[in-house]
């Protein structure tokens, strides 16, 4: 079944590339996908739940940010925004890694079947969002103010000012420190999966596996901070 080879990636990742590659399919990436959408959906909920804002004037009173009106456009932009930009990873990182591949002599595959092999090394991120959302839910509650959250023209720059003097509990907070630093850990995981895929995918060695790998995340995570920032 498609659902237990996600989770194999997970919790065995060596025997589940061994039976992706056998029928590499498109539903098992594009749940994926799906799953990566929810997780970034999650993580901006329980993100926006810690948040409360000031409601009519700078004496009004503070309201959760989720129970007001800027909540459902700001989860609307998520929704929109998220299968766009996971998309876009997954094509960057495959076209890179077809590449790379190349360059090391592994001529003889289809490139639709390593498109979808590579689409289970994303798993890796849906783990690593839900576990962001987790440590989220301790950290304190951030209060913004009137004209903070909602700025006037022109007061921009002093409201992001202000929006990092009110996030400054989190930041010096170990457990958002940690969730920081879990990027890394989801990018070199992401990585390790896909160096496992290449190895049962081709039948190549372990180093020159690891070797393609590594190479083909280095170049496609440059290649997604300049193409994301634009």
């Amino acid at each position: 079944m498609i659902e237990r080879q996600i989770l194999r990636v997970v919790y065995s990742p060596f025997r589940a590339f061994e039976e992706i590659v056998k029928n590499p399919v498109a539903k098992g990436p594009l749940l994926i996908l799906a799953l990566g959408v929810i997780s970034i959906a999650i993580a901006g909920y329980v993100s926006s739940l810690k948040v409360h804002v000031q409601l009519n004037s700078d004496v009004g009173p503070y309201v959760p940010l989720v129970t007001t009106d800027v909540f459902g456009g700001h989860m609307l932009s998520i929704v929109i925004d998220a299968p766009l930009r996971l998309a876009l990873t997954w094509f960057i990182y495959t076209g890179v890694m077809l590449l790379v591949v190349r360059v090391f002599g592994l001529s003889e595959f289809s490139w639709r079947a390593l498109f979808f092999v590579i689409g289970y090394t994303f798993m890796a991120g849906v783990v690593g969002r839900l576990i962001t959302a987790l440590l989220i839910c301790p950290l304190p509650t951030v209060q913004l103010g009137w004209g903070v959250w909602n700025p006037a023209e022109g007061m921009e720059d002093w409201a992001r000012q202000k929006i990092l003097e009110a996030y400054e509990t989190w930041f010096s907070s170990p457990l958002y420190q940690f969730a920081n630093y879990l990027f890394f850990v989801v990018e070199g995981w992401t990585a390790a999966l896909a160096a496992i895929a290449i190895h049962a995918m081709f039948g190549t060695t372990w180093k020159k596996a690891v070797a393609i790998s590594v190479i083909a995340s280095i170049v496609a995570y440059m290649t997604r901070i300049v193409l994301l920032s634009l």
